[in-house]
């Protein structure tokens, strides 16, 4: 007999389909997107509004519901949010939604770069979301660096305890990520990044 009967083999189901987003998805991002951006400071209600991204995007009920799902499925769902929030992005950039790209890099960057080594696992369970794939990061970086900052680059993206960020601002910390990225950021992406640090 072995380590796993017939039965259990046959009931494993298949990951879920990749998150794909419509128009209202868009609206429903911002919303939990720029509440988390606007009490970065605040550890307690950081961990609520990033709780309701992990909801909006998809992400598993509770510990117990990510247990179930990487036994059933091999897929937690714990970075789904990312991938959802990925797919708004691009959907932001097909509808010329320059703002949301902006929040939703701003966003990616933060958990990115200052939150990543900080999240221990009671974090994630907390707020069922961990650090960012790096296929995320690297496909939300490069459509910031592509797209911004549109029409008016100073916009404020948030301005919250920490200061104020411009869509332009964010778009160079963008860059400035592209530049120091794996070999998955494409030549286009990575000559746009260096062309907006030579001439910021």
């Amino acid at each position: 007999m072995g380590l796993f009967s017939k039965k259990e083999k046959q009931s494993r189901k298949l990951p879920p389909q990749p998150p794909t987003v419509t128009r209202d998805d868009l609206d429903d991002a911002r919303q939990v997107v720029q509440d988390f951006l606007a009490v970065v400071g605040n550890d307690a209600m950081m961990r609520v509004t990033a709780l309701a991204v992990s909801r909006a995007g998809g992400g598993p009920a509770d510990v117990e519901a990510s247990m179930r799902n990487a036994f059933e499925t091999g897929d937690s769902g714990i970075d789904r949010p990312w991938h959802w929030l990925a797919a708004v992005c691009r959907e932001a950039r097909a509808a010329g939604d320059v703002s949301l790209i902006a929040a939703v890099a701003l966003f990616v960057n933060i958990w990115d770069t200052q939150l990543r080594h900080k999240i221990q696992l009671g974090d994630t369970i907390d707020m069922m979301l961990g650090a960012p794939p790096a296929l995320v990061t690297d496909e939300v970086y490069s459509i910031a660096v592509l797209t911004l900052p549109g029409t008016f680059p100073n916009q404020t993206v948030v301005s919250n305890a920490s200061g104020s960020v411009s869509i332009r601002q964010v778009q160079m910390k963008c860059a400035i990520d592209v530049l120091e990225a794996g070999a998955a950021i494409t030549a286009e992406v990575r000559s746009a990044a260096q062309r907006l640090l030579d001439h910021p």
